[in-house]
C-alpha cells in the first residue's frame, strides 16, 4: 500500500492508486474534517462556545456541492461566493448566500432570477459604488426583487470597494431606495500575505481600524449594522480577534476565509501547521531523460502557476525545473532511483485556481481507501 509524505504533513496513504487515471485531484476526507475542527477551535478561542456562527467561508476554493454539504453538516450556515459558484451553493442546500463580487448587468439579472426562484434562500449582494447601486436598482425594479446588501469597503487591497470615508453617504443614498435592505459591512483584506505573523497582525490592525471607523460612524448616525464580514485565510484570526473586541455584541462579526479547508504549500510556508493540506495531486513519472532529470505527466493545465511553481513533492530531493501545458520537468539529486510509472504526490502551491482546473476529484478515506472515485467540481467555469 503506497504511503506518501509531504513536508510538514502526516503520511498520506492511498490504496489502489493504479485504479485512478493520473494526474488526479485527491481530497483526503479525514484532513478536511480536522481542518473543520481546527477552524472551530480557532474561532472559539476568541468567542467561546460559538461553533461556526462567526464563519462565512468562501466556496471559491472547494467549488464542490459535496464539500459545501460537508461544511453544512458540520454546522456552517453562511456562505460567501462569486457568481460562478451560486448555482453550486444553491444545489448544496445553503440557506444564506453572500455574492461577494461587484455585479454587472448580466450577472445582476441572473442573480435576480435566482432570488425569485429560491425565495427560501436569503441572498446578499455587495455595493461599492453608485454605479453598482444603479445597476442593482434598475434590475431590482424590473425583476421586482429587493436586495439585501453589504457596503463593500476598500480596507487596503485597492481592488474593489468604496473609500471608508465615503461609505455612509453611499448607505444614505441606498436607504432611500425601495429596492435595498441594509445587511452590513464587508471588508476583504486579501492584500495581507506578509511573511511573518507580526507583519500580518500589524496590517490586519490597520485594515480593521478602517472598518471600525466606518462602524462607529454608522453608530453615531444611529444605524444598526447587522453583520460585518471580513478576512481571507492569512488574516482571519487577527481580524476576528480585533473586531470581536472592538465591536462586541453589537453586530455579528464573521470571517470569510476559503483556502483553509484544503490548505496549500504557499500558506503552509506562511503559517506552518495552522491547517492540513487536504487536497493534493497524484501524478506519475512519464519519462526519464538527462541524468538527474525526470518528467511528470502534469502541466499547468492541471496545476495553477499564478503563485509560482509546485514546491512540495512526496519524493525527497525533487526540485522544479520547468512546466508546460502537459509536462512538469523536475531535477533530483540522484540519491533515489526513479522509474517510468512511479507515483508522485504533490501539494498545489495555490489550491483555489488549481481546483478550478479539474472536472472531478476522488475522495480518499482515513485508511487510504477510495471512498468516491469521481465527485464533480460542479462550481467550476460557472
Amino acid at each position: 500500500m503506497p504511503i506518501f509524505t509531504l513536508p510538514g504533513q502526516a503520511p498520506y496513504v492511498l490504496q489502489t492508486p493504479e485504479s485512478l487515471a493520473t494526474p488526479r485531484l485527491l481530497v483526503f476526507r479525514d484532513r478536511v474534517e480536522r481542518n473543520l475542527q481546527r477552524m472551530q477551535a480557532y474561532l472559539e478561542e476568541i468567542a467561546p462556545a460559538s461553533g461556526y456562527r462567526h464563519l462565512c467561508p468562501h466556496v471559491k476554493t472547494n467549488k464542490s456541492s459535496l464539500l459545501t454539504g460537508w461544511l453544512q453538516k458540520a454546522g456552517v450556515g453562511y456562505f460567501k461566493t462569486t457568481m460562478r459558484e451560486v448555482e453550486m451553493t444553491i444545489n448544496a442546500g445553503a440557506q444564506d448566500i453572500f455574492v461577494a463580487y461587484p455585479l454587472l448587468e448580466h450577472d445582476a439579472r441572473e442573480l435576480a432570477h435566482q432570488v425569485r426562484k429560491f425565495r427560501q434562500i436569503k441572498f446578499h449582494v455587495q455595493v461599492g459604488s453608485l454605479a453598482h447601486a444603479e445597476i442593482l436598482q434598475r434590475i431590482g425594479q424590473n425583476e421586482q426583487v429587493t436586495w439585501y446588501f453589504f457596503i463593500d469597503l476598500d480596507v487596503g487591497m485597492h481592488r474593489t470597494g468604496i473609500a471608508p470615508e465615503d461609505a455612509f453617504s453611499l448607505y444614505a443614498h441606498l436607504a432611500k431606495q425601495n429596492e435595498f435592505i441594509f445587511a452590513g459591512l464587508h471588508g476583504y483584506d486579501g492584500h495581507i500575505h506578509h511573511s511573518t505573523a507580526a507583519e500580518r497582525r500589524a496590517e490586519s490592525q490597520r485594515a480593521m481600524e478602517k472598518l471600525s471607523a466606518v462602524f462607529q460612524h454608522f453608530r453615531r448616525e444611529r444605524v444598526h449594522v447587522p453583520r460585518v464580514i471580513v478576512a481571507g485565510t492569512p488574516a482571519f484570526r487577527f481580524d476576528f480577534e480585533i473586531l470581536h473586541k472592538a465591536l462586541g455584541n453589537e453586530t455579528l462579526v464573521q470571517v470569510s476565509p476559503g483556502t483553509w479547508i484544503f490548505w496549500d504549500s504557499n500558506y503552509e510556508r506562511l503559517a506552518p501547521g495552522e491547517f492540513e493540506i487536504a487536497a493534493v495531486i497524484l501524478a506519475q513519472v512519464m519519462d526519464i531523460g538527462q541524468p538527474h532529470r525526470l518528467t511528470l505527466n502534469l502541466g499547468h493545465k492541471r496545476w495553477s502557476v499564478d503563485s509560482g511553481p509546485v514546491r512540495f513533492f512526496s519524493r525527497p530531493g525533487l526540485k522544479f525545473v520547468s512546466v508546460s501545458e502537459e509536462h512538469t520537468v523536475l531535477a533530483h539529486e540522484g540519491k533515489e532511483t526513479f522509474q517510468i510509472g512511479d507515483y508522485v504526490l504533490l501539494a498545489p502551491h495555490h489550491v483555489c485556481p488549481t481546483i478550478n482546473l479539474y472536472e472531478e476529484f476522488s475522495v480518499i478515506g482515513e485508511h487510504g481507501e477510495i471512498e468516491i472515485a469521481a465527485s464533480p467540481v460542479d462550481g467550476r467555469n460557472r
